[in-house]
């Protein structure tokens, strides 16, 4: 399988990643990427991970979302050993290197009113630095109405880091680490939001602290799942919150320390890609 477009990425795309904190790349992967990964879905969704979890949605629908689903699944891994996304990332950052942080699934089926409260990304992750980006990834064709990312343009360069939401009640969590989430939602006019209209095998790639969230999914007919992956760069260092999630099992790192070990590989330049789904392990 290849992609349909150049791996390098263009200085425009680039540019404006790091002013508007989001950059959409178009017809990016193949559709014999897309179908694999369509069929390495339905297989963590039969077998989810251990920190799999799923909001009910009201009597109808079902938002869900599983990680690192890379170290129990060939084609995730292939994804990361294999694809052009590391490379694309390594330009998006200008860093030399790009490291996996993490991978992670959201399925939004029809009619699922649950929405994605507005936040950042860094907060919540094991990572520090500004060469730091995440990318997403739909697997079905997304528009507004079937819950596609809405981002605040430029808010990554406010200097605020804001307190990771629940996605399940939409409270701040309460830290001293950082500063209450706005009310977006309730002021989106002095906002300059955008989205964009997505077909598989296009990537939305975001800086950690841009604002963004989605609404649910009001489709009768059409499902909402993507892939996200957390990728960092030559500056990026690891970081060990007081709240928020944690690795799936103990990196073997301490905070401060750079990525590369083995549930932080190298993914660009391509180097040896732990094959983790071929050793299952103990999770934490």
């Amino acid at each position: 399988m290849s992609s349909t477009t150049a791996c390098r990425v263009a200085e425009d795309d680039i540019v404006r990643f790091e002013t508007d904190g989001v950059v959409c790349l178009r017809n990016v992967l193949d559709e014999g990427w897309i179908e694999q990964l369509r069929a390495a879905l339905e297989e963590v969704l039969a077998a989810p991970g251990p920190q799999a979890k799923t909001y009910g949605g009201d009597g109808t629908g079902r938002f869900g979302y599983d990680t690192f689903m890379w170290t129990r699944n060939e084609v995730f891994w292939r994804l990361q050993a294999e694809s052009p996304i590391p490379r694309i990332t390594a330009g998006i950052m200008r860093s030399s290197v790009s490291h996996l942080m993490a991978d992670i699934a959201f399925v939004k089926e029809p009619n699922t009113p649950n929405t994605t409260p507005w936040h950042q990304d860094q907060p919540y992750g094991w990572y520090d630095g500004r060469q730091v980006c995440s990318v997403w990834l739909p697997l079905d064709r997304v528009t507004l109405a079937s819950g596609a990312l809405e981002y605040v343009v430029g808010s990554h360069l406010s200097g605020h880091w804001y307190r990771p939401v629940d996605f399940a009640d939409g409270k701040d969590q309460d830290t001293d680490e950082f500063v209450p989430m706005p009310d977006i939602d309730g002021e989106r006019q002095k906002y300059n939001i955008i989205h964009f209209d997505m077909e598989p095998g296009d990537l939305l790639i975001h800086d950690l602290l841009v604002l963004h969230g989605s609404p649910g999914n009001s489709m009768a007919d059409r499902r909402r799942r993507a892939i996200a992956f957390r990728y960092a760069g030559d500056d990026a260092r690891y970081a060990v919150r007081k709240v928020g999630p944690k690795p799936i099992w103990d990196p073997g790192i301490g905070h401060g320390e750079r990525f590369g070990c083995e549930l932080f590989p190298q993914v660009w330049p391509h180097a040896r890609v732990p094959r983790f789904w071929e050793r299952p392990r103990v999770t934490a």
